[in-house]
């Protein structure tokens, strides 16, 4: 063979050799870059080895063991067995193979090992639910029970390896605390990945209202409303409405005033022509206007113009009550305060709930008016969604409240309520000399959120 054919063939072999070599390192070297996992060989608790899908094929792997961050003398292999000693120390094993150097978790002897941390995702596109995997995780046999968090609180009733965030998540991390048990084994908790809940715009649509644009002097439109009248003695809540309230009610008190809003007057003058609970004549009339059997709502933006009422003792509102009334007495029905207006403290508007738990006490909040209510009408609002309502005073939220627990009695229709109440346990003494109050409603108005809310029309 002539010396340059020797030569060129001699190159092209070392440098064939070189190449497998180099390709067999990356190889080695991508492969060890996948961190190895180590697993329970059986159910003692002490016996492990390195999971051969996990080695990715190595040619020629070094094993490593260590126990509280030391090796373990001649503990090279990619089975290991620990002592009862060595129970609750840790363990990792480290893997080299083509120079490069790879490392399992630290897990805990006699602990279900968790090699692959769960992790959280959207269930799809809509963002509607979010999903827990729980991992890789080592015995196989090991029971998985899930922990939804946002921040540090438990989410309560969450569960299940899958959750549909509720309204109140939204701009929030939430994550899983995934439990891992087995029998013989410790159990292990590990919190996964965090995932952010996107804030979802709401889109408003009105599709009912009643401006009160009727004639002068006109009664609320029949169509919509009905009087409720009396002191209550012969209605569910009983005697002063279940509030010791003062006032009588007759119909002829809310008229529609030549601005095109609806007045509600209390009076003293001619409440003595009524006798009421408190066995003797009335001392105060006024009126109070429902759309029970007429018109209800479920869910959806309620809003109301109001301009509030003068005076200690007055007592005004804008509320609901569940449809179901005659059925689920008060406060199974549910209550829903859009606001309270009270004389005594004519600086606040009162937004609450009234359920099972929460009862007369309610779950709301209350929010200061630095002008008062009774300066110019004010706009007084709820969101009210299937997990959540919230209060808005002229467009700024100022108060919240979820479906947390049995309290929540609002997945139901609900009529409409305005009236002037006076004196009663809320509203309080009644100021010495006051004879008369009044508030109005400019309008009233509904509108789904994103295209939730119904008008229910009887």
């Amino acid at each position: 063979m002539p010396t340059r054919l020797l030569r060129g063939s001699l190159a092209f072999l070392i440098f064939s050799v070189f190449l497998l070599t180099l390709i067999s390192s990356i190889t080695a070297q991508a492969d060890v870059s996948q961190q190895p996992q180590i697993t329970y060989s059986d159910s003692s608790g002490l016996s492990f080895n390195a999971d051969a899908q996990s080695l990715g094929g190595l040619q020629n792997p070094k094993f490593q063991w260590f126990v509280n961050g030391k090796a373990v003398s001649g503990a090279t292999k990619a089975a290991f067995k620990a002592t009862s000693k060595q129970k609750n120390q840790s363990i990792q094993l480290k893997v080299t193979a083509g120079g490069v150097t790879a490392s399992s978790v630290v897990a805990k002897i006699g602990q279900v090992i968790v090699n692959a941390k769960p992790v959280v995702a959207f269930a799809d596109a809509t963002g509607k639910k979010v999903v827990v995997t729980a991992g890789s995780y080592s015995p196989k046999t090991a029971k998985v029970s899930y922990q939804w968090y946002k921040g540090p609180i438990d989410i309560a009733g969450a569960k299940t390896a899958s959750y549909s965030p509720a309204t109140a998540d939204q701009g929030f991390k939430i994550y899983a605390n995934v439990k891992f048990t087995a029998k013989g084994f410790i159990d292990h908790k590990v919190d996964s990945n965090e995932i952010e809940i996107p804030v979802v715009k709401r889109n408003y649509v009105q599709v009912w209202q009643d401006e009160f644009n009727l004639a002068a002097g006109a009664s609320p439109d029949s169509s919509i409303w009905q009087p409720e009248n009396g002191d209550g003695t012969k209605a569910a809540a009983g005697a002063g409405w279940g509030n010791k309230e003062r006032q009588y009610y007759i119909p002829t008190l809310a008229k529609v005033t030549s601005a095109g809003a609806l007045q509600i007057d209390a009076k003293t003058a001619g409440a003595g022509e009524y006798t009421c609970y408190y066995k003797g004549p009335c001392e105060w009339i006024s009126s109070k206007y429902i759309t029970k059997g007429k018109v209800g709502f479920k869910y959806g933006r309620i809003e109301a113009r109001i301009k509030g009422p003068v005076g200690a003792g007055t007592w005004g509102a804008f509320w609901m009550l569940g449809a179901d009334i005659d059925d689920r007495r008060w406060p199974w029905c549910g209550e829903i305060d859009v606001t309270e207006l009270l004389g005594k403290t004519p600086n606040l508007s009162n937004g609450y709930l009234h359920g099972l738990i929460s009862d007369a006490a309610g779950r709301g909040t209350s929010v200061d008016m630095p002008k008062g209510f009774a300066d110019d009408y004010h706009t007084y609002a709820i969101d009210w969604l299937p997990d959540q309502i919230d209060w808005y005073l002229d467009g700024v939220l100022y108060g919240s409240q979820q479906k947390l627990d049995k309290d929540w009695v609002f997945d139901h229709e609900f009529y409409l309520i305005m009236n002037l109440a006076m004196g009663g346990n809320f509203g309080g003494g009644i100021e010495a000399g006051l004879t008369q109050a009044n508030m109005s409603f400019d309008w009233i108005r509904f509108s789904t959120i994103n295209g939730v809310g119904e008008v229910i029309k009887h």
